[in-house]
């Protein structure tokens, strides 16, 4: 059982050691506790277990502090005894808070699932086991937004799967998952090196259990907001370039100040990454095979060393047909450069992007926008940058 009269009585000598204790200091039920005037105590501390008075009904529920055995000692209903608190051979029991272990046992960027009012959520397996040592959990549940509140229930104390049923995009049926909304539970991680910097987005979930005395226990658990794996929190080095496509594909789901941070605007000292524009001529899409598709035009920046991947020169390009992206052989495209140096273009420079004797796009392929990559040193490393032109 608990000895509430002698937990006041440490909390009364604590005052009376170490100086005040701010606020005020209430029970579990919210009422304020009233101490006993210590003004009537004739002490509570000696030099010795020798010194302590009689412990009889005047000096009951006394607590003293004896130097020479560096203690506590209460006087009992049995006597005076030395005061331990917890453990095993404790005799003022305290409340153990209860254990949880949790991880994730699945994850994945595909496991993503429309809730159906114009937001997603990302689907996880979660294991959990939690136990209370010196009573029962009453409570235990997932918290996905931060605020320590419940937002999942859990269906026991222990276990690896919900009790819902999941809607994959293509109709398949992802049953015992947890669905935790995309936008939820995101932490924004800023790095800064002297010629780089990184950035990084998590989402850590949390699970809480409550045991029956009202003690909270939390375990939390972290991953890659874009990119969770199974076995550990995911890459978390991202750039520039990558957090220009992430906002443009997540709909800004990166903050203002975030974003203006990793693109180098003012005050922030990140390099500035080199910004261009693309164009899509939707009215070029005939039968022939030398259209004008799009004109890729650099807008602000100084990229160096540009150049296209998989052998590209200077630069890759894909076409989106029906909303998917294609990759075409770099033959079947001619790209135009206007400007000084293609390597290292400057703002105002263009590279205009035609068919080169290939029909890769027309009436019939339904072409609906293009796309191109570019690779460029930025901070010492190579860049990849994608932009795409609906």
């Amino acid at each position: 059982m608990r000895r509430v009269p002698l937990v006041i009585c440490i909390m009364m000598m604590t005052v009376s050691l170490s100086g005040c204790i701010g606020g005020d200091i209430e029970t579990s039920e919210g009422d304020d506790v009233i101490f006993e005037d210590t003004d009537d105590w004739p002490t509570y501390y000696v030099p010795t277990s020798g010194d302590l008075p009689t412990c009889d009904s005047t000096t009951l529920g006394r607590l003293y502090y004896v130097e020479v055995d560096t203690n506590f000692q209460a006087c009992m209903s049995t006597g005076w005894q030395v005061v331990q608190i917890g453990g095993s051979g404790g005799n003022i029991l305290v409340n153990q808070p209860p254990i949880i272990e949790a991880n994730v046992w699945f994850a994945d960027d595909d496991l993503v699932v429309d809730d159906g009012d114009g937001t997603y959520s990302i689907l996880i397996g979660l294991h959990w086991n939690a136990t209370d040592v010196d009573g029962t959990i009453s409570q235990i549940g997932i918290d996905y937004d931060g605020d320590l509140a419940i937002d999942i229930p859990l269906p026991g104390n222990s276990g690896a799967h919900s009790t819902e049923d999941h809607s994959s995009q293509g109709g398949d049926n992802l049953a015992g998952f947890f669905a935790i909304p995309f936008e939820s539970g995101l932490t924004f991680h800023r790095g800064q090196t002297p010629t780089d910097c990184k950035w990084a987005m998590t989402r850590t979930i949390t699970v809480i259990a409550m045991d029956d005395d009202g003690t909270t226990s939390l375990e939390y658990i972290t991953r890659n907001a874009f990119d969770p794996r199974t076995d550990s929190i995911g890459m978390l080095y991202y750039n520039a370039y990558e957090a220009m496509e992430l906002n443009t594909d997540l709909d800004g789901i990166i903050s203002p100040a975030d974003y203006d941070w990793i693109m180098g605007v003012s005050p922030s000292t990140c390099p500035a990454p080199p910004v261009f524009s693309l164009t899509f001529d939707s009215g070029a899409v005939t039968s022939g095979d030398s259209d004008v598709l799009g004109v890729l035009t650099l807008v602000s920046g100084s990229p160096t060393n540009v150049r296209g991947q998989d052998g590209c020169s200077p630069i890759f390009v894909g076409l989106s047909l029906d909303g998917e992206n294609y990759g075409q052989q770099c033959s079947s495209f001619s790209i135009q450069f206007s400007g000084s140096d293609a390597a290292n273009p400057v703002a105002g420079d263009t590279y205009t992007i035609s068919e080169a004797g290939v029909d890769a796009c027309n009436p019939t392929n339904l072409c609906d926008g293009v796309w191109v990559d570019l690779v460029h040193d930025a901070g010492g490393d190579s860049q990849q940058q994608r932009i795409y032109a609906p």
